[in-house]
This record gives structure tokens, sequence and C-alpha cells, in this order.
């Protein structure tokens, strides 16, 4: 289901909010709308816990194979090209 225009603008608010660079009216704007809409509130929850996560274990390196799947799946293949210097 696409998201609401709404939802996008919010999205694109909340890495401010997670460095705590939001202004503190549209933080509660933030929390109330993340409170109404399960959709975003997943997309915060993952964000979250994904910065969180990375500042725990930091860079941790991925086997080739199972780095070229990850980015065959997201649909990122010309950056593996990039890096490899064929493309």
């Amino acid at each position: 289901m696409p998201l609401s225009k709404r939802c996008e603008e919010w999205l694109g608010q909340i890495s401010l909010y997670l460095d705590g660079e939001l202004a503190e009216h549209l933080c509660r704007e933030l929390e109330r709308h993340l409170e109404e809409c399960p959709d975003c509130h997943v997309v915060f929850n993952t964000t979250r816990r994904t910065i969180e996560l990375y500042r725990q274990y930091g860079r941790v390196s991925m086997p080739g194979e199972a780095r070229e799947r990850l980015f065959r799946t997201l649909n990122l293949e010309d950056l593996l090209r990039d890096e490899s210097g064929s493309g």
C-alpha cells in the first residue's frame, strides 16, 4: 500500500528526530503521527533499531557471496560494479 504524502514527509524527518535535531514542536507532531500510523511506526522502529545495532557492533564484514545476493535483492548491482572498478 503506497504511503500518503504526509507519511513520506514524516519519514523524511525520522533521522533528524533520532539525532535530536528536529524542532521540539515537530517532534511532538511526529510522535503523534507515529501513534496513529502503524506503517510509519514500523519504519521508525526499524530505523531506530538499525542505528542502535550499528552503534553497538560497528561495521561488520559480510561474506562476498551474501553481500552480492543482498545487493542484487535490493537492486543495487550498479554499486557492486562501481566498487569492483568494472563499470
